[in-house]
């Protein structure tokens, strides 16, 4: 399939609300009509490929996944690019974040999320409420070998704790807000994502469209030639950014009819 342009979108706070689980049936609608005039949608998200696969299932093999905040693309069930720590570096982060008070962490690795719960109110937050599937660890060797994001759960908010994270591993990691009580750590960033996708579909990089509303994807939004901000971002993000969008499955709509 040749596609001549590119539609990435961020999930949680833009597709969906936080910590909610299903994709609207018409958001599976555009993406069906995008990838039938050519453009190739994209779920840009912090998450793992297998929640991802999991949201877009009727639709799933009809786009491409830019997965854990840019380290890693699946196109039609198959990882086609990746980034990931040394380990090294990886355990160095997850010790910090452990010993950090009001802090948990997640170590995604290619195909598993490994934990160290400090108490069951993570598990309960990411098995009960995010629908995750985790694996609990004794210590950090155990990690993956291959550790592609590590995502910190912040009980007393993100804001707290982002300057903090971003001094310490400076240089050495990609760091940004991707929620209200989450921070990501990753080796690569969204908009490094959509570059590669962009070179491996050869698209245009001036045929490039892209939804976010928080901080981990402003390296998306800079790098699209379309970018589109959501109302309830906030009020810096908005004013960053001239395309203000309440309804992304409104706006797919409009782009796809260009054609």
């Amino acid at each position: 399939m040749k596609f001549h342009s590119l539609i990435a979108s961020d999930i949680d706070g833009t597709l969906i609300p936080e910590e909610t689980t299903v994709i609207p049936e018409a958001v599976f609608e555009q993406v069906r009509a995008a990838y039938e005039k050519g453009y190739l949608f994209v779920a840009a998200s912090g998450r793992q490929y297998s929640s991802l696969r999991e949201l877009f299932a009727p639709v799933a093999d009809q786009m491409a996944f830019l997965v854990e905040n840019g380290s890693g693309v699946f196109y039609q069930d198959k990882m086609i690019d990746s980034a990931a720590f040394e380990k090294d570096v990886a355990i160095e982060i997850a010790k910090f974040v452990q010993n950090t008070p009001n802090c948990e962490f997640l170590a995604d690795g290619e195909e598993e999320i490994c934990v160290i719960p400090k108490s069951d109110i993570l598990l309960h937050q990411l098995i009960d409420i995010q629908k995750l599937k985790v694996r609990v660890v004794a210590d950090f060797d155990e990690l993956p070998e291959r550790i592609m994001k590590i995502a910190v759960w912040c009980t007393d908010g993100a804001a707290c704790h982002d300057a903090a994270f971003k001094a310490a591993f400076d240089g050495q990691a990609c760091i940004a807000v991707s929620g209200k009580a989450w921070i990501d750590f990753s080796k690569s960033n969204k908009g490094d994502g959509v570059r590669n996708v962009c070179r491996l579909f050869d698209i245009p990089e001036e045929n490039t469209y892209g939804f976010g509303d928080n901080w981990n994807d402003v390296t998306m939004l800079d790098t699209v030639a379309h970018p589109y901000i959501m109302e309830t971002a906030e009020e810096a993000l908005k004013q960053r950014y001239s395309n203000v969008c309440t309804s992304v499955p409104e706006e797919l709509k409009k782009i796809v009819r260009k054609v």
